[in-house]
């Protein structure tokens, strides 16, 4: 990793664990109405996605496993993430029970917090640099496996299946939407509670599914740092 693309990363934790730290003492004075706004708005809010979304980019994909059959898939397999054990879900899904409890942090919690945040992206980069298996959501619902990679400058994500290869650059995606984020979402694409969406400038889309709430949102989490790092 690049000494410049390192910088843009530890700049956007800090950025990220900032907006966390202020939507989190927002939600304590706001109304439910306005809080629910405020964390939309800080997570990535489906609403933006107006029109329909077509996951044009994953049925290409899907074309291309079906030409080639069963078989090698055609890439190094590196397993999947790995959600550290302390991660700590904070999402649209912990509104109720946010609002509901004072959150105050030490200088000394905030400053943990931190730390455990960059660990947790710096350990991120390192096994999507070298490529991990993620499960994307077809149309009709069906699940297809593809090797998730970044490049070095951590600004392009690459799906891979077999000898396919579709890149996504961080600065077309303008949402990334987890959980009960997903509500407003308008695409053909089946959601549920452990899916990841990519809402693209194009109105194009691709979506992940995790088997667990806390890899739906490590992953999530960590995407949305990296994102903001190439802003």
């Amino acid at each position: 990793l690049g000494a410049e693309a390192a910088r843009r990363v530890r700049w956007a934790a800090q950025a990220f664990h900032n907006r966390a730290r202020d939507v989190r003492s927002l939600l304590l004075v706001q109304d439910a109405e306005e809080a629910e706004n405020i964390l939309r708005d800080f997570g990535g809010s489906a609403a933006a996605a107006s029109s329909e979304l077509v996951p044009s980019l994953v049925a290409s994909l899907a074309s291309a496993a079906a030409r080639s059959g069963p078989g090698a898939p055609g890439f190094e397999v590196r397993g999947t993430l790995h959600v550290p054990p302390d991660f700590t879900v904070r999402s649209a899904d912990s509104l109720d029970s946010a609002r509901s409890r004072c959150i105050t942090l030490t200088n000394e919690e905030k400053a943990k917090e931190m730390q455990q945040l960059q660990i947790m992206i710096r350990d991120f980069v390192k096994e999507v640099l070298h490529g991990v298996l993620l499960d994307i959501v077809l149309e009709d619902g069906c699940l297809l496996t593809c090797r998730c990679s970044m490049d070095n400058r951590l600004t392009t994500v690459s799906l891979q299946v077999r000898e396919i290869v579709r890149h996504i650059r961080l600065v077309d995606i303008q949402e990334i939407c987890s959980g009960k984020e997903l509500q407003n979402m308008n695409t053909t694409t089946p959601l549920d509670d452990l899916c990841v969406t990519f809402a693209m400038m194009n109105d194009q889309c691709v979506t992940f599914k995790f088997k667990t709430v806390a890899a739906r949102e490590h992953f999530s989490t960590c995407m949305k740092v990296l994102r903001l790092a190439c802003e």
